[in-house]
């Protein structure tokens, strides 16, 4: 099997890459043909994870995204190309800044127009979707022989699902689904997921729910192993709805906050995310899944 270099990307600022040990590199230095995971987080927090923590400590426990940084590179000025969604993952895929590339905001493809009557500027006109033609980063590698794979996150057009598609931009397979981060029907204090084989959501051994887009990642590597791969495991976590499917993770983090859950936070929460158990849980669930890749 090739050795595999990885990178967790998040969508607010930071890029943690880690490679081959200096053992199994080529005599040059660089590992010859590596596999490659890119692992992109949305909405993450920076100092969300402790390896990146410069102040109050974060009560999110991060141990799997911690022992990657220290086993790799950590960048602290990689700034997201975009404050928002589309645009910094068309850029990502295309190594064009949103300016250049025509993507500046999650939707668009319609004629610019003013935002009241009396607005003295006018947005400029944007793309609604990343064109066919742009060249991405997963071409470039299937150029060079790899087998590519998408999981999670597209967004590269007004809609979710809009054309085009990864298999458009030089991605041989893909799962595009949402998996845990789906509204929790009626609210989010009931309906947990439980360790009934038919509940979509199963609890593993671990207690933590089923998720299709990291099972798909698993699959991808299991799958194509003997070949040089790549795989954009886009990660819709930790993304709204603010959602926990494991009770017991989410009554991890009430206790560890202080905090009392009521009725009133089925649907409403109104601290900071460090003080919100549902979100320092979905920290540590994203934090589990990533465990589970690398």
């Amino acid at each position: 099997m090739q050795k595999i270099l990885f990178g967790i990307l998040f969508l607010s600022t930071l890029f943690i890459l880690k490679t081959a040990p200096a053992s199994e590199r080529a005599p040059t230095g660089r590992p010859e043909q590596p596999n490659i995971v890119l692992i992109l987080t949305d909405d993450l927090g920076w100092q969300d994870v402790h390896c990146y923590d410069i102040d109050e400590p974060s009560p999110m426990e991060t141990p799997n995204i911690d022992r990657l940084a220290s086993q790799g590179v950590m960048f602290w000025q990689a700034y997201s190309p975009a404050p928002v969604c589309a645009p910094s993952r068309a850029a990502i895929l295309s190594g064009l800044h949103p300016a250049r590339g025509g993507m500046t905001s999650v939707a668009g493809g319609f004629p610019p127009r003013p935002r009241s009557r009396n607005a003295p500027q006018v947005a400029p006109f944007y793309l609604a979707r990343m064109p066919m033609e742009r060249f991405t980063l997963a071409e470039a590698l299937k150029d060079s022989g790899y087998r590519t794979g998408h999981c999670g996150k597209w967004h590269i057009s007004k809609n979710h699902y809009d054309y085009p598609q990864p298999y458009q931009h030089g991605f041989d397979s893909s799962v595009h689904d949402r998996g845990v981060q789906s509204r929790m029907i009626p609210d989010r204090l009931t309906e947990f997921a439980t360790s009934n084989p038919k509940d979509p959501y199963q609890l593993d051994q671990n207690g933590f729910p089923f998720d299709t887009p990291q099972q798909a990642a698993l699959e991808f590597i299991q799958k194509n192993k003997e070949q040089p791969f790549f795989l954009y495991y886009a990660t819709w976590l930790v993304h709204a709805p603010i959602v926990m499917r494991s009770e017991a993770l989410l009554r991890k983090y009430e206790a560890k906050l202080g905090v009392t859950l009521t009725p009133e936070h089925a649907t409403t929460w109104k601290t900071p995310g460090q003080t919100n158990p549902f979100y320092c849980a979905m920290v540590e669930q994203l934090d589990y899944y990533v465990g589970q890749v690398i």
